[in-house]
């Protein structure tokens, strides 16, 4: 045969295979497929079952046509396929305890485009579960091949997974809410990250640098009393966190969102600002004005964080003002100790040059390298 009528041949079989009546009433798997939400010990959800396998299950004609006529005779069986299904969908807490299920009086709906059918559930587990299980055995005696597919939303996560004849329970962890538990982990949460964020810490060290002293003839003496430093102090730290709260939630709530590049580069280019601004003054005794400035970018750096955490489903507006509260927490960590050794300190010569020089130099030359790093994607050994 030549490689033309072979390939001729071929294409004529696969044609056939396609146009086959078995081949044509394919539908696949995954057909069936559950979604649960958890609040406390109740679940509720819906079933979706295609209609061919429902029509199955009953025992009756799956390829019925057309998809009209199989809903509408599906319809006279309800009560049969309720009465099946309750048997062959089971939810229990970690320790074995069964959480009794109901489908509910509610009508079942068919989704014509997906020629599905949806049942709604609820399920109460005598306690809240800490961990939860699901057993399907419906339709895997009918087809083995069966997919049954399933989600369980808690209040911080989902779940989702796929049962299968010879696998057909699993059991996960879930995460209740609880106020204290909540805000006790967004806050920590927030204090780490600012005390691992090399960048946020060394971009506030920058501002205080100066605090102690005042600009005067062009130079820098300090300044008559603690309490103009306090002040200074106060007017930076709040400009900071007002600046920062604001594009924190605008970003939260997705009225701002700009790509990730462009805030890590923007937080290096703030620290290098503020670290420059020490050695060549262009904002002088106006650190406040930088920290309010450069304090947008670095809260569009929180939400990035934030974001990456797992929520409470029901309480983003804690779990915001946790984290933030914890960001606040994390920098007077840093201010409070860091004001009266800065303030000892400037009453030396050396301090503006040794102190802020110096320091001021090697914060402006690693802001460089998280420029470079993060704004060119080039790579240094040292870094961020």
């Amino acid at each position: 045969m030549s490689p033309r009528l072979a390939l001729f041949a071929l294409l004529v079989a696969f044609a056939g295979l396609l146009l086959a009546p078995g081949f044509a009433r394919a539908h696949g798997v995954g057909t069936s497929q559950f979604h649960m939400t958890l609040d406390g010990p109740r679940l509720e959800g819906a079933w979706d079952i295609h209609v061919r396998d429902a029509r199955r299950a009953l025992g009756l004609d799956p390829d019925l046509a057309p998809p009209e006529a199989a809903w509408v005779d599906l319809r006279g069986h309800e009560a049969e396929l309720r009465t099946l299904l309750a048997g062959q969908l089971h939810f229990f807490t970690g320790d074995s305890v069964a959480c009794p299920l109901e489908i509910t009086p509610a009508p079942m709906e068919w989704n014509r485009e997906q020629n599905v059918v949806r049942l709604q559930l609820v399920s109460n587990c005598p306690t809240a579960p800490t961990r939860l299980g699901v057993r399907c055995d419906f339709m895997f005696a009918i087809d083995p091949t069966h997919r049954a597919y399933f989600s369980v939303e808690d209040a911080r996560v989902t779940s989702v997974g796929v049962l299968r004849n010879d696998l057909r329970a699993a059991t996960f962890d879930v995460k209740q809410f609880h106020f204290w538990a909540v805000l006790f982990e967004f806050v920590r949460e927030g204090v780490w990250h600012i005390w691992s964020g090399v960048d946020h810490m060394l971009f506030l060290l920058a501002l205080l640098l100066p605090a102690p002293l005042a600009r005067s003839g062009g130079e820098w003496q300090p300044r008559p009393a603690l309490s103009p430093t306090v002040r200074e102090v106060v007017k930076v730290v709040t400009s900071f966190t007002l600046a920062h709260t604001l594009t924190l939630c605008l970003s939260f709530f997705g009225v701002l969102v700009p790509p990730a590049q462009w805030v890590e580069t923007g937080i290096a280019l703030s620290v290098f600002a503020a670290a420059w601004n020490n050695i060549q003054p262009f904002l002088p005794g106006r650190a406040w004005v930088m920290a309010m400035t450069f304090g947008l970018v670095h809260g569009l750096g929180f939400a990035g964080a934030l974001k990456n955490l797992s929520m409470p489903r029901n309480a983003h507006g804690l779990a915001l003002g946790a984290f933030n509260f914890g960001v606040e927490l994390g920098q007077l960590a840093l201010v409070i100790p860091a004001l009266p050794i800065l303030y000892a300190a400037s009453r030396q010569k050396w301090y503006p040059r040794i102190v802020m020089g110096v320091g001021s130099l090697g914060i402006a030359w690693l802001a460089t390298l998280w420029v470079l790093e993060r704004g060119f994607g080039l790579r240094f050994t040292l870094g961020h």
